[in-house]
């Protein structure tokens, strides 16, 4: 029986390493889906996932499924997927249309913001029954910034500007990049699921020192010659065999840190206006024709590689995508790949960037599978108990202040995030329900 008093979780992180039970403990797992993914402002979806009123997606938040609606006057909705009378879920599909929302057990019948709207045989209710106590129950606390959807089960806690409001420039990055200011998760999605914690896929989000040794077959000479061909913009490390370095440009990558778990690393090789394809080109015309040729010379010079938005959430700025991680069990994570089109940009640009996200980040491409089977070797490592630490020190006691961005930063390929996103989950775990 897992000990839940405030010291004895704060016993499982120490400075630079980490008790393999976080990882292993189904209790844990438990007290993680209760006081983090309970409690944290968790990434639900995308505006332009509901396109007209009527439209919805569902997913699961703390494994509770919800739904996500766009109502008649244009509000977004986040409510509980499940009817008001016997519990049915309202909604099957992952996404879809329905301006009303009727249950397929007895037929009640809502509204897109949840209203109960209609009972079938009502002579059969009792006299006090009122339409307006048997509502779809609403997730407490919403917030949208730019399109992104986020929703918290808590009714109090942390503010979503205060949860939000250092990573709002990691989103205005990405989505200053589409000409007419706006993002689309209109592009399908990937799915696939991994036999190993959760956090492992977050880590590895901002994990920068396991590129050129996991993904070696890609970032390798014939690696390199293959991401040209298919117009990748890594400008990825060169593995050296004999030394067992990576390339100078590499090393220069940072890592920053900003609170509340959330992080992002720098991109020290991708210089977007210095790129030249027809496809590009005409994008940075058309930037520069709705942007002005100042402001798109800024955009086209992105800082940033990935961003982590804690604990759910993932923004790739390179091939462009947001990734959601739905823990499932303790040893078992769904993670959902949602390409981004931008919106106003040639179709030839959206398509090459959606196509390098199919040889990249995809359940069956080059890069993701690397990583997949590296957490799956770590899940089945951490079952041997000849060792309970797991250390997470690189670069401990290098951290450094960065006035200009208001974070604190490191060499990429050091842990700092990984420690931070450590720091986070403590404070959420030691707060008592």
């Amino acid at each position: 029986m897992l000990d839940r008093s405030s010291s004895s979780i704060a016993a499982l992180i120490q400075p630079g390493r980490v008790h393999r039970r976080v990882y292993t403990d189904p209790d844990i797992f438990e007290l993680e889906m209760e006081r983090i993914f309970g409690r944290a402002w968790l990434f639900a979806g995308h505006s332009s996932q509901l396109a007209k009123p009527g439209d919805y997606i569902t997913t699961e938040l703390a494994r509770q499924p919800v739904i996500m609606i766009r109502h008649s006057d244009g509000a977004i909705h986040v409510l509980f997927n499940r009817c008001a009378h016997r519990g049915a879920k309202i909604a099957p599909l992952r996404s879809g249309h329905a301006p009303r929302l009727t249950c397929c057990y007895h037929g009640w019948t809502y509204d897109s913001d949840g209203t109960l709207l209609n009972v079938p045989v009502p002579e059969g209710c009792a006299r006090s029954f009122d339409t307006r106590d048997f509502a779809l129950t609403p997730v407490p606390r919403v917030g949208i910034y730019r399109g992104f959807v986020f929703a918290s089960l808590a009714k109090t806690g942390l503010s979503f500007e205060d949860h939000i409001g250092p990573m709002k420039a990691n989103i205005d990055d990405l989505v200053d990049r589409a000409p007419d200011g706006e993002l689309a998760l209109d592009a399908g999605r990937h799915r696939y699921v991994f036999e190993g914690n959760w956090k492992l896929q977050v880590e590895n989000v901002l994990d920068s020192y396991h590129v050129p040794f996991s993904h070696a077959s890609t970032v390798n000479e014939k690696g390199e010659q293959f991401a040209r061909r298919e117009g990748d913009r890594h400008g990825a490390a060169v593995v050296d065999a004999d030394k067992s370095r990576t390339a100078a440009p590499w090393k220069q990558r940072r890592s920053y840190i900003t609170g509340n778990g959330h992080g992002w690393t720098s991109n020290t090789q991708l210089d977007d206006a210095k790129r030249s394809s027809p496809a590009f080109d005409e994008y940075r015309r058309v930037l520069a024709e709705k942007l002005g040729a100042e402001r798109a010379q800024q955009i086209l010079t992105p800082r940033l590689h990935n961003s982590l938005i804690y604990p759910n959430a993932s923004i790739m700025g390179l091939n462009i995508h947001v990734r959601v991680i739905n823990p499932v069990a303790v040893d078992r994570t769904e993670v959902t790949v949602f390409p981004v089109r931008l919106v106003g940009a040639p179709p030839a640009m959206n398509f090459g960037n959606i196509r390098l996200l199919n040889v990249t980040h995809s359940a069956a491409s080059f890069v993701q599978t690397d990583d997949l089977e590296s957490f799956v070797r770590v899940q089945n490592g951490l079952r041997s108990q000849a060792a309970d630490w797991v250390d997470i020190s690189r670069g401990l006691g290098e951290e450094e202040p960065d006035r200009e961005l208001n974070a604190t930063r490191e060499l990429a390929t050091h842990e700092m995030v990984v420690r931070a996103q450590y720091r986070a989950w403590l404070d959420y775990m030691q707060q008592a329900a």
